[in-house]
């Protein structure tokens, strides 16, 4: 994706927050360019949209995103990616390659269809060869051949990874497709065993984690076919059969899965399938019967009251409730297994959460690299901790602290007092700490330091430091409404 590309896509992602419009100034501002760059990026992306704009402007006002086009637009470019740049170009060599692993593919037949000379070829080679660094494999040039050399395990892992047509957003949807370049009855077939799994396991498997297991059979059965040579014998080591024996349901569930594959294929797979299999069922996260009582090792309670300590600390929250404690531990217990397998779950909202909850996710990754220290686990990575971005997003949006708030007349009793019953009883949401004469404002501000809004009766002759609202005694319907609106402010500055 080119530079100008991610531009529009960041500033239609920045627009997606708001429901208000928001100034060429501000957008500028966030995404550290000039207005002149802000203008340029709408125009250019309303001249793409085909129909009205996307984009709404209003002169004093700045702008707005249509959102529902936006969702549409974003649906419809999901669904239809078919554009053939150089990126595409080689993530399709790297495809073929990396199915075929161990086998050599000849060079000629890899590239004939997309009509380039050898030193794009060799350009090519040289970013898949980057790419495959990473996951310890080699790509490997002799006698005018391509071949991905590496351990089965890494070639996997790489495949589900790097092919993006495996990164879908709904498996439903490519049961029902005619283009998303899936072989049908291999979907068909994997996507029973998935239900056999949640049969079995008497839950459901809520997405992402059904698509990482899709996928790892869906490449099993791909590799299978279409790599020429068998896969060598793998004996399970002392460790991996004791690993398996930590949970004898899971690991007869994946023998049973492993068995029908081969009976579906034809051919006899290696016993470290089942292994396999069984890691990325462990790594996945299991929506069982509300109600159920969770078992959890010490390894995730440590780590899940690191998270809620350090994450408390940050966001200024003393985080105590069992309910919270099991959600969050019911994520960490999955995520340290994909961590010890090497297991990656991609995050398909991974750049709204980085925009959305742009000081939670840094915060998150930034305990999350605590965490991979002090419990001396592997690197986590930004699709997991964009992943526990979102509980505590969802511990400030629906556990909140009170406001704390003071209201202000000229003498601090009468008028004030009626506003303070009146605003106790419409908005639960703040705590009233003080009701106080104009003339004491300072003092308060000092023997309350944790004050976030002033509601007033008086206009304030000088700037204080916290939110400040005029409003009548009488709380009218205007007012209301605009107390609403500072207490949504206050919250997302939170």
């Amino acid at each position: 994706m080119n530079r100008q590309k991610d531009r529009e896509d960041k500033l239609k992602l920045l627009l997606s927050k708001q429901r208000n419009f928001m100034t060429s100034e501000k957008l500028a501002e966030l995404m550290k360019t000039s207005t002149k760059t802000v203008y340029r990026l709408v125009k250019k992306i309303n001249e793409d949209y085909e129909g009205d704009h996307l984009i709404i402007s209003e002169k004093g006002r700045g702008y707005k995103l249509d959102y529902e086009k936006f969702i549409q637009q974003s649906m419809s470019a999901a669904a239809s990616d078919i554009e053939t740049t150089p990126a595409k170009r080689q993530e399709t060599v790297m495809e073929e390659l990396l199915l075929s692993s161990p086998k050599s593919l000849k060079i000629s037949e890899l590239f004939k269809k997309h009509f380039i000379g050898d030193s794009a070829i060799a350009n090519d080679e040289k970013v898949i060869s980057e790419k495959i660094r990473v996951y310890d494999l080699q790509l490997v040039r002799k006698n005018r051949t391509l071949a991905i050399l590496g351990k089965e395990e890494d070639v996997r892992r790489a495949i589900a990874d790097l092919i993006q047509r495996m990164n879908f957003i709904d498996i439903e949807e490519i049961k029902a497709s005619e283009g998303l370049n899936f072989n049908r009855y291999d979907v068909l077939f994997v996507t029973d065993q998935l239900a056999l799994i949640e049969q079995e396991l008497n839950g459901n498997i809520p997405y992402p984690y059904n698509v990482n297991i899709f996928s790892h059979v869906y490449i099993l059965i791909t590799r299978t076919r279409q790599s020429s040579q068998r896969f060598l014998p793998q004996a399970i080591s002392n460790s991996q059969r004791e690993v398996l024996d930590e949970d004898p349901k899971i690991k007869s569930i994946a023998t049973e899965i492993i068995s029908n594959v081969e009976k579906y294929l034809g051919k006899r797979l290696p016993e470290i399938e089942v292994v396999y299999l069984y890691q990325y069922m462990v790594s996945s996260r299991m929506d069982n019967e509300a109600g159920k009582i969770q078992a959890f090792s010490s390894s995730v309670i440590a780590v899940t009251e690191y998270y809620l300590v350090e994450m408390g600390k940050r966001l200024d929250l003393v985080i105590k409730s069992d309910s919270i404690f099991n959600d969050l531990a019911n994520h960490i217990k999955p995520m340290l297994n994909r961590l010890e397998n090497r297991i990656r779950v991609k995050n398909g909202l991974l750049e709204q959460i980085q925009i959305t909850y742009e000081k939670i996710y840094q915060d998150v990754t930034e305990v999350s690299k605590e965490v991979s220290e002090k419990f001396h686990l592997e690197k986590i990575n930004p699709d997991e901790a964009g992943f526990i971005t979102l509980y505590f997003a969802r511990v400030i949006e629906t556990h909140q602290l009170p406001i704390q708030t003071v209201i202000m007349c000229t003498t601090g009793v009468g008028t004030s007092e009626l506003l303070r019953t009146k605003v106790s009883k419409k908005f639960p949401e703040l705590k009233i700490v003080s009701v106080v004469a104009s003339r004491d404002y300072r003092r308060i501000l000092a023997e309350h330091p944790g004050l976030e809004l002033i509601l007033t009766t008086i206009a304030l002759n000088e700037q204080v430091s916290i939110n400040t609202l005029l409003v009548s005694a009488m709380l009218t319907a205007d007012d209301q409404a605009r107390i609403q609106e500072k207490i949504e402010e206050i919250y997302h500055g939170r």
